[in-house]
């Protein structure tokens, strides 16, 4: 259960700040306090945490770049804010990390190259392996949001139409989509996909971890889940 709260974005990161600096060396407390306190604080630091979208994150972002902060600076933002918001997530201050849904910010010589072809059926291989080849498949070829991903309930879906309407969203499901579901078996939940070890939907920050042991035991590179979303649609996979 969410726990209550009135903390602003800003006293939440001084505390995360505060509760984490004897973990890392100099250096990296000083460049941690310089990016919260001469960025996070000044933009969004009023923002309550409860209040933050990923809207507001984007436009954050954004004009950071206005401000002709450097894009590796803008990256290295975004992920001290994502870490910073992982932990607020697991507290249970905040549903789910908002900074995860954002498009994560190019740094030139820190880019990723888009998996090739072999290795996308490599990640998939493992999602099988691992019992999550529906829940993925389905986000990665269906479009839909990581959080409406995870929160998809039968009643979004519409298998023999092949499509799902969450929200005010229309999403079409192919054929293999189609057939992962209907090999799925019943449960008494109104939710599609559970996580195995809670029965209950996946937290954001649980199906982030999913994806992150995939890659790692499918011996890929990093890619965020979005990206991969994207080029497998691209692809038709």
């Amino acid at each position: 259960m969410q726990k209550e709260n009135t903390l602003t974005v800003g006293q939440w990161c001084g505390q995360w700040f505060t509760a984490n600096r004897h973990k890392w060396n100099g250096n990296t407390e000083g460049g941690y306090r310089n990016l919260i306190y001469s960025h996070i604080l000044p933009s969004i630091g009023s923002v309550a945490l409860s209040d933050l979208t990923e809207q507001t994150i984007t436009d954050f972002y954004d004009t950071l770049r206005s401000q002709r902060l450097s894009a590796r600076s803008v990256w290295c933002v975004h992920l001290l804010l994502r870490r910073c918001m992982d932990e607020a997530a697991q507290d249970q201050l905040i549903p789910y990390n908002p900074v995860r849904l954002c498009q994560e910010p190019n740094a030139e010589e820190y880019k990723t190259a888009p998996l090739r072809l072999g290795q996308l059926h490599r990640y998939l291989n493992e999602a099988e392996q691992l019992g999550v080849l529906p829940l993925i498949y389905t986000g990665l070829s269906s479009g839909l949001r990581q959080c409406e991903l995870i929160t998809l309930s039968w009643a979004d879906f519409h298998v023999r139409y092949r499509y799902i309407l969450k929200g005010q969203r229309l999403l079409s499901l192919n054929a293999k989509a189609e057939h992962l579901l209907k090999q799925m078996p019943e449960t008494d939940s109104p939710y599609v996909f559970l996580n195995p070890k809670t029965g209950a939907p996946y937290k954001l920050y649980e199906f982030y971890y999913l994806h992150k042991k995939i890659l790692k035991q499918a011996r890929l590179p990093w890619v965020a889940f979005r990206d991969l979303q994207c080029q497998c649609m691209e692809v038709g996979i």
